[in-house]
């Protein structure tokens, strides 16, 4: 198994890796997923997310004039890496695509019905690249947004209610393709269409890291030939 982060510019521009864990499971270990409940976060293997985070914290630390921003995909909805984000206001931003229809605070129901029954702020048009036989296209994304307050999952209610910014841009009705809907959940401000638009735009760059796993797991290393070009290392 392997984990990597890795540091893109704004621009999307990649700057190589900061972190990567590398392990293999152990066969004996096989079938703990049934007691994952029982366990805390240090056990589990999704703890690579927080491995992740506190290395991008010690870069934070070296590069105080700069604003780094955690990106990941459903996989990093973790509650207990929302609780470390937030933890030092000096620390790396986060922003996550959510997976959890998680419990909200008060009367604002679960996260995507609280969303979606905010007013539309804008539209925004992102680029899909190519995947598989499914061409490149542009989405046109209606945006919402709101500040919420989450409430622990039921088996780690020892855990205190986080405050985050949402994001739901989801594409209306597409032809002939499942349209896009991303929920994005940030420790960033969001107060308007611009800021909304902006962590869009940042999720879009996590993207970058898929072409590197195609990359690294197509095994096209070595010096260019006929059936290798230069730029496959350049």
């Amino acid at each position: 198994m392997l984990h990597e982060t890795m540091a893109f510019s704004v621009q999307g521009t990649p700057l190589g890796l900061v972190d990567v864990q590398c392990w293999a499971r152990d066969a004996k270990q096989f079938g703990k997923k049934k007691t994952r409940h029982q366990r805390p976060i240090e056990d589990k293997e999704s703890y690579k997310w927080l491995r992740s985070y506190q290395k991008l914290a010690e870069v934070q630390r070296r590069c105080p004039e700069s604003t780094l921003i955690s990106l990941g995909d459903c996989e990093a909805d973790i509650y207990e890496l929302f609780k470390l984000a937030l933890r030092d206001p000096a620390g790396p931003r986060l922003l996550v695509r959510a997976s959890h229809n998680r419990a909200l605070s008060g009367e604002q129901g679960h996260l995507w019905e609280a969303l979606s029954q905010t007013e539309v702020s804008g539209v925004q048009q992102v680029a899909v690249p190519r995947k598989g036989q499914r061409p490149a296209r542009v989405a046109h994304l209606a945006v919402r947004f709101a500040r919420v307050r989450l409430k622990p999952p039921r088996d780690k209610r020892q855990l205190k209610e986080l405050s985050v910014w949402a994001i739901l841009a989801k594409e209306e009705a597409p032809e002939g393709v499942e349209p896009l809907e991303w929920m994005l959940l940030s420790t960033m401000e969001v107060a308007g269409f611009e800021q909304a638009v902006e962590k869009i735009a940042w999720y879009t760059q996590r993207w970058g890291i898929e072409a590197y796993h195609r990359i690294l797991k197509s095994g096209n290393w070595g010096p260019p030939s006929a059936s290798r070009p230069a730029w496959w290392w350049t």
